[in-house]
């Protein structure tokens, strides 16, 4: 698997979460599709959404709710991919997803491997974890590491330690057949240290090895961690909106 092939992968999981071909992602437009929970798709946090957006190469694909299509076609009309999650954009779809019960969740920006790099070697003592995760679920550095998603299973940890305590923790969850996600979390005391990098670039090398797509990913304004991406090898791919169900009392209410 070479760097092409990492992003042909990418392309064809977005295409199944977006609804849309994966042409649409070559197009270098705005493409409006409506939302559907196919098969295969990523499961993590997988809830009903309103609008699901992603921009990835040079274009855009914008999922949403049958109700919303053509006034998001309305919107999102002749304006430009590579700008299209700009705040006056973004107010715009705002209003029209909290008429109808939903609100923008968050933006992520997400980042695969380049496979070319060379293996990684621990840089400090390393405890692999392959099941059993549930006896994790108490231990701090598991936080972020761990998703105990019954969707979006985990499947491969690895664990630094220091004198047998577990300092920090990285796990991959199997979030679609094709993708697998990897989460991190280190202790206060020995962040700013390389634990994190080193603990995803390990990881990162395992999934490579068992045929898996590694992703990785966070806010677009937690800057520490996307920068531990691409210290442990990792490249900008996709940028992601999700949405989420309102549930205060005035959902509704423009409709009657």
């Amino acid at each position: 698997m070479d760097k092409s092939d990492m992003i042909k992968i990418v392309k064809k999981q977005l295409a199944i979460d977006l609804n849309c071909k994966e042409s649409d992602f070559d197009s270098g437009e705005i493409v409006v599709t409506e939302i559907a929970k196919n098969e295969g798709r990523i499961m993590y946090e997988d809830h009903e959404q309103g609008m699901y957006a992603c921009c990835f190469g040079g274009s855009a694909v914008f999922s949403v709710m049958p109700e919303l299509v053509e006034k998001m076609r309305s919107i999102l009309g002749g304006k430009s991919p590579e700008w299209i999650f700009q705040p006056n954009t973004l107010v715009q779809l705002s209003e029209q997803l909290y008429l109808h019960g939903y609100n923008i969740n968050d933006m992520h920006q997400y980042y695969v491997p380049d496979p070319s790099l060379p293996k990684t070697e621990p840089l400090f003592d390393v405890e692999w974890i392959e099941s059993g995760f549930e006896k994790y679920r108490n231990e701090p550095c598991a936080k972020e590491a761990l998703g105990f998603d019954k969707d979006a299973p985990d499947v491969l940890a690895v664990a630094a330690k220091e004198n047998g305590k577990i300092i920090g923790m990285a796990g991959a969850s199997a979030d679609s057949p094709l993708l697998w996600q990897i989460g991190i979390t280190v202790a206060p005391e020995y962040r700013g240290k390389g634990v994190a990098a080193n603990l995803v670039a390990l990881l990162k090398d395992a999934v490579l090895e068992r045929g898996k797509v590694p992703y990785y990913g966070s806010a677009v304004s937690h800057t520490l961690s996307l920068s531990t991406g691409v210290a442990a090898g990792f490249f900008p791919c996709w940028t992601r909106i999700s949405t989420r169900a309102r549930d205060d009392e005035f959902v509704g209410l423009h409709n009657n």
